[in-house]
């Protein structure tokens, strides 16, 4: 059976009482009846999702067993579409009313992203713009009216187009503008300032004077521009990489992988346990409550193998997935003391 929990909107009701307490009530009520109940939410079910949230709490309460499986929300397409790194000068997140509610600091030395900034300000179904103005307000007080935005939505359907549109913060004022924005829009903000460095930290970091972190790329727009990619600390270790002249375009150069690398190599037997236990949910939560009967009932692992799987150890399991190419060729097999160490070595155990 399936039912679409959209019906309970109403523009009549706040959106907590319809999409947060009701769509929830829905899908415990087939929870308590006894059903495998599975809620199939667009993008990630736990990023700006409540229903699931409050679902699995009161579930968990009321001893119910229950469980978030990952998804690819809004922010991951934008990392890939936008193309930034949110590791590059830092990214925070903020939704668009409880950035205003709460006045939370907008750093101009980092990138932001604001979800919701089409619906700021409003609590029930009747998505209107009239406190949009209140966001560009706060922005330009931050950022300046020059500074340069993306006015973001992904593709939720094959048919449809990514909006990916750079305006200046002066630019959101203007009822053009303005109007383009929809309930699922986005806003990325890139940096506009360097942020200093703290001269004390790069003492303790052992990095030299007034160095910078590196960073390849540069906004320009909706994407990023490549620039300064090849400075010359990048060309020298580039030209230390030597590739077969009949095939130069392939990455099959003559790179000589240090002493005692190990690459990734296991038995056939090994493989597919291993692909079950990631392609397969029931498989795995069998394997978590019952690792030695499944175990021993697979079939092909050798008895190395079949011991450290039994304690259900993903250290392990690493390990027996690893060899040196003198291993691979002469087939030799790495030795229950040899595992034990390398766990130690590591700081696995």
């Amino acid at each position: 059976m399936c039912e679409r929990v959209i019906s309970f909107y109403n523009k009549n009701k706040s959106r907590y009482d319809s999409y947060i307490l009701q769509m929830c009530e829905v899908m415990l009520r087939a929870v308590r009846a006894g059903h495998d109940v599975l809620g199939v939410l667009y993008g990630h079910p736990g990023v700006f999702i409540s229903p699931s949230h409050r679902a699995i709490a009161v579930a968990r309460e009321e001893d119910y067993k229950a469980k978030m499986l990952p998804g690819i929300s809004a922010e991951d397409y934008m990392f890939a579409d936008l193309e930034f790194d949110p590791s590059q000068q830092s990214c925070n997140t903020y939704e668009a009313t409880e950035l205003l509610l709460r006045d939370r600091p907008l750093d101009p030395a980092i990138q932001h992203i604001i979800w919701q900034v089409g619906s700021v300000g409003v609590i029930d179904i009747e998505f209107e713009k009239s406190k949009f103005h209140l966001l560009v307000d706060r922005l330009e007080k931050d950022f300046g009216p020059d500074h340069k935005v993306v006015h973001y939505i992904g593709a939720v359907l094959p048919q449809s187009t990514t909006t990916m549109d750079t305006f200046t913060i002066s630019d959101l004022s203007k009822e053009d503008v303005a109007k383009q924005f929809r309930t699922i829009s986005t806003l990325y903000i890139p940096h506009r300032d360097e942020g200093p460095v703290s001269s004390s930290m790069a003492q303790a970091f052992n990095f030299k004077a007034g160095v910078t972190v590196y960073c390849p790329v540069k906004w320009a727009g909706p994407k990023l521009n490549i620039v300064s990619a090849f400075r010359p600390h990048e060309r020298d270790v580039i030209a230390q990489m030597t590739f077969r002249a009949e095939r130069p375009a392939i990455s099959n150069n003559t790179h000589v992988a240090p002493e005692g690398y190990k690459k990734l190599h296991t038995s056939a037997a090994m493989e597919k346990f291993m692909t079950d236990l990631a392609l397969k949910p029931k498989f795995r939560a069998e394997y978590s409550l019952y690792p030695v009967a499944i175990v021993e009932a697979t079939e092909g692992l050798s008895n190395l193998e079949k011991f450290r799987m039994k304690f259900g150890s993903s250290e392990a399991a690493h390990i027996l997935m690893k060899a040196t190419e003198s291993d691979i060729a002469s087939g030799r097999q790495l030795t229950e003391d040899e595992i034990t160490k390398a766990e130690a070595s590591e700081g696995l155990n």
